[in-house]
């Protein structure tokens, strides 16, 4: 997930109207620095609505966020597991009594649709279409339908428990996602986040309809849950027909957890592991970093694009070019807090070498900044990856909603952009040196199977 892109200039303002054609009310409105108009509205039952009009094409882009992952799974009291809400998002196009199982994928194909999917990860599940403009409102029956109306019946929920574990098979064959498994596992040892969110095969083929149901009716609410519109539409009509959709609709006390603290990491952990599909090493390194609204993250993320982004990316001349690495990246995430090293190394090289190339590069950006004219390079990086980040529906959608779940605050995007125009070379330098030490970090080696070295 690509989080950043460049310096915004918007107008923000907090407006409160009630409309009384309908029980919603006008909470914010924006305009964004290219021009853009983005409007935030509540349902009464505590639905929130993102709304972008773009009517440059009879095209429009629709999600639905739920505030719900495997974070809040693991610590719900009542469930205590991971992997259920994967294993949910799979059950959402399952069918209801209406629209039984495999009419909603046939009718939002018969109706044009294109990028239908979904996803979860530890502090949300999202689902998304991107459908001609006159379809809003067929879309919109078939998304509120299912929102309030699933039919979980056991055949079906046992098929869609196979159809999870063969994914999770192919996750486990893939050593770089092992490798990842194994660095968050690693890297938190309190926080939920050392579980994966795909879960174990055992809990998985574990999960009772009871527990799905009482997942769906307690998360799945609607004031736990955004929807964005992004394109050839109107308020006025997205806001009749949202009213008019998701209205009746009732709110849920939804549960809220705190996730545990993790305590300061003050030494370097390392795993070194075997994997019987990989031919070469691979290199994971993590090192624990602030949340993504602290300043330093902000540092960090312009240091990333320094490092990892273009022909000039430091990472790349340094692994890639010269043909020790296939792939060379370091970016930072967000939940889990982490600034992380990813390198895919060539055949006859080793991951210990790509950690000391790594290591005196950190020790050379802490010893001195970076240069002016490659500061200046990585910020309009930066920008162009904003334009690319708003330049269609669904990356601007995307962009908003992952905003949102992750911070709560759907403009931190284009807040963080802006305040990379403030930073200088010596704010990524002291961001290095505060974040990027070998104490607070976790080394993964992955090694294939039959190749000498050290072993796990």
């Amino acid at each position: 997930m690509k989080l950043f892109g460049p310096l915004v200039s918007f107008l923000l303002f907090f407006v409160s109207v009630r409309c009384h054609s309908a029980s919603y009310q006008k909470i914010a409105e924006h305009t964004l620095f290219n021009g853009d108009k983005l409007t935030e509205f509540r349902l009464e039952n505590g639905l929130q609505v993102l709304h972008v009009p773009r009517h440059q094409a009879k095209v429009l882009t629709y999600q639905v966020w739920f505030r719900v992952g495997s974070l809040d799974e693991k610590l719900d009291a009542k469930l205590k597991k991971t992997g259920l809400a994967h294993l949910f998002e799979h059950m959402m196009f399952r069918g209801t009594p209406k629209y039984p199982d495999g009419v909603f994928d046939k009718l939002v194909s018969r109706m044009g649709g294109t990028q239908q999917n979904a996803s979860t990860y530890y502090y949300r599940t999202n689902y998304y279409e991107s459908v001609p403009s006159d379809q809003l409102e067929t879309l919109m029956t078939l998304e509120s339908d299912r929102m309030q109306n699933l039919q979980i019946t056991t055949t079906l929920f046992e098929k869609e428990k196979g159809a999870v574990v063969g994914e999770l098979r192919r996750h486990l064959d893939s050593p770089l996602s092992v490798g990842m498994d194994q660095l968050l596992e690693t890297a938190f040892r309190v926080a939920p986040y050392r579980f994966t969110v795909i879960g174990n095969e055992k809990e998985i083929n574990g999960f009772t309809i009871e527990e799905a149901n009482y997942f769906y009716k307690t998360y799945y609410a609607p004031n736990n849950a955004t929807l964005i519109v992004v394109g050839d539409v109107d308020a006025g009509r997205l806001m009749s027909l949202t009213s008019k959709y998701y209205g009746s609709m009732k709110s849920q006390e939804v549960p809220k957890y705190k996730i545990p603290a993790e305590p300061p990491q003050k030494k370097e952990r390392k795993i070194f592991t075997r994997h019987k599909q990989a031919t070469s090493d691979s290199l994971l390194v993590g090192y624990r970093i602030p949340p993504v609204d602290s300043p330093d993250f902000t540092s960090l993320a312009l240091l990333a694009t320094h490092l990892s982004t273009g022909m000039e990316g430091r990472l790349r001349k340094l692994l890639v070019d010269p043909g020790i690495a296939v792939s060379a990246n370091g970016a930072p995430s967000s939940k889990p807090d982490l600034f992380e090293f990813v390198v895919s190394l060539s055949e006859k090289h080793r991951a210990e070498n790509a950690l000391s190339i790594i290591d005196r590069e950190i020790a050379n950006l802490q010893k001195k900044a970076i240069s002016d004219q490659d500061f200046q390079r990585a910020l309009s990086q930066e920008k162009l990856d904003m334009y690319g980040s708003i330049g269609s529906n669904s990356s601007l959608a995307n962009m908003l909603g992952e905003y949102l779940v992750l911070s709560g605050d759907y403009l931190l995007g284009f807040k963080m952009l802006a305040a990379f125009e403030k930073l200088t070379p010596a704010d990524l330098q002291n961001a290095a040196k505060q974040h990027l030490n070998k104490k607070q970090r976790t080394v993964v080696v992955i090694r294939p199977e039959k190749r000498g070295g050290k072993k796990s």
